[in-house]
């Protein structure tokens, strides 16, 4: 009777125009919102670090590497967490890589894992290991797939595929030779290099290194603000450039702040206003039924009953808004993350954010209860 009263005889189209708009709105929402978190993740690293690499700028006559006392000078200076210096191999590798279909000269370096943005729990070796770990920069992996691979006619290959090939390598110098095995335990955004661990590092330059050591060409720093003025005024002072590290992305992680910033200003009006329609078309919906609800309310129904049939209307409306956002959110952020790892972005979750998901639930929560208090009170003047 009571749904007769309400719903009978009144388009629905009002309803399912602003049920229109609350996805469209709550979507671009979330979706904003998820691309924001995955911003952060992929200019920061899985750790959150900020990790510099740098270098000094090469010039005709300057020197290019770095004195013990500039490495020094540099852990002096407070915008730098911890500063150490590359450690270069001092002997040849060469690596047979026939999964891959080709074999190379390699080059080695070491530096601390704290500087380094994988997994590095299988990242270690001791003398007497035939098997080294190595952890590459993903660019390697995407110069493979778009260049080298591309041109030789070769199948692309994800961080995990490549990750379960063991390749054969042969290091040698001060007349000695001994082959091992290398596997790729990880990938890395922040160094542009292919790492060892320093135990093989220091082992494998004493046994074989055919070179005088030399002074590093590379330094590793970590600072808490990649912003700072006074380490970008340091950096030009000492003639220092960037070869990777987070203040290289930083116009662009600032650009696209601003664009998921635009999109959730966007999704938000666009809610505010299916709020508003949503709001008014329930009041619409009330004024007009106005003269049958009061008889109702005569012949004995309580305001409750006509408020719970309203009320259960918005809800199968707005659980149907919610159901078809997060069937859709949750296959984007898995094909856009599943396209991301296979260029060695690893540390993307495929699975839409914990403080997504809360940010949809709490906004229909708020939502539904912001509509309920217009029925309710709407009502209750007509009892």
């Amino acid at each position: 009777m009571l749904k007769l009263v309400l719903w009978g005889n009144k388009s629905p189209w009002q309803i399912w125009g602003a049920s229109l708009g609350v996805f469209i709105g709550l979507l671009l929402l979330l979706f904003a919102l998820q691309v924001f978190f995955d911003v952060q993740v992929l200019a920061r690293g899985a750790r959150d670090s900020n990790v510099l690499i740098l270098n000094k700028k090469v010039r005709t006559t300057s020197e290019k590497s770095f004195s013990s006392s500039e490495v020094d000078e540099m852990r002096k200076k407070p915008f730098f967490k911890m500063v150490e210096p590359f450690e270069s191999n001092r002997y040849e590798v060469w690596a047979d890589m026939k999964q891959l279909g080709f074999s190379t000269i390699l080059f080695f370096q070491s530096i601390p894992n704290a500087f380094i943005d994988a997994d590095t729990s299988d990242f270690k070796w001791k003398e007497g290991d035939n098997v080294i770990p190595v952890v590459m920069s993903n660019d390697y992996l995407t110069l493979y797939n778009f260049g080298f691979g591309a041109g030789q006619g070769l199948p692309k290959i994800s961080a995990d595929f490549v990750s379960s090939f063991t390749f054969d390598i042969q290091i040698s110098g001060n007349n000695k030779r001994k082959k091992y095995k290398m596997y790729i335990c990880g990938f890395t955004k922040n160094i542009n290099s292919i790492l060892v661990p320093q135990s093989f590092m220091n082992y494998a330059n004493k046994e074989f290194g055919f070179q005088e050591k030399k002074n590093p060409n590379q330094i590793a720093a970590s600072t808490d603000n990649p912003y700072n003025t006074n380490l970008e005024k340091y950096l030009k002072e000492k003639d220092l450039e960037l070869s990777r590290g987070g203040l290289i992305g930083g116009e662009l992680k600032t650009a696209l702040n601003l664009l998921v910033l635009l999109v959730l200003a966007i999704g938000a009006i666009i809610i505010g206003l299916s709020l508003l329609v949503f709001v008014l078309n329930f009041q619409l919906l009330i004024a007009q039924s106005s003269a049958s609800i009061k008889l109702l309310l005569e012949l004995g129904y309580k305001h409750q009953s006509v408020t719970k049939t309203l009320y259960r209307r918005l809800i199968s409306i707005f659980i149907l808004i919610v159901a078809a956002v997060f069937s859709i959110l949750f296959p984007i952020k898995y094909l856009i993350t599943s396209a991301l790892v296979t260029q060695g972005y690893e540390s993307l979750s495929p699975i839409v954010s914990i403080p997504v998901i809360l940010t949809g639930v709490v906004f229909s929560l708020i939502f539904i209860w912001i509509n309920h208090s217009v029925i309710s009170r709407n009502v209750k003047k007509l009892a």
